[in-house]
């Protein structure tokens, strides 16, 4: 008898009810059982932790200086643009209103909507 696998079954209504401390035993060893056949994972890193040993890109080195044309247009914009601060005089006149005959029409245009 040594080649047989022993047969499991459904438990009846009229089987023994085990001890809660054997269930959890039970419970436990079939737990580990499922988990060691699992694929093991490695563990996503928070959004912000931002070691090296995380990294998606291993090979990547932050520290290797790659030329980006937007950053440099940025940076040229910037250093060009005047700041603008809040609550001081800045002396810039508003953009001046111009009426139109395209104003004239559309005014016309609502005038002439009844609902």
């Amino acid at each position: 008898m040594a080649g047989q696998t022993d047969i499991v079954t459904k438990p009846n209504r009229s089987d023994k009810v085990l001890d809660p401390d054997h269930q959890l035993q039970i419970a436990s060893q079939v737990r580990a059982h499922f988990d060691s056949l699992s694929p093991k994972r490695p563990i996503k890193p928070n959004r912000s932790d931002n070691s090296d040993h995380n990294s998606p890109h291993p090979n990547f080195d932050a520290s290797i200086a790659v030329p980006l044309p937007e950053f440099d247009k940025f940076l040229s914009l910037q250093s060009q643009s005047q700041a603008v601060i809040p609550g001081a005089n800045n002396a810039v006149e508003p953009d001046e209103y111009v009426q139109t005959q395209y104003y004239q029409q559309l005014d016309s245009i609502d005038k002439q909507h009844h609902t």
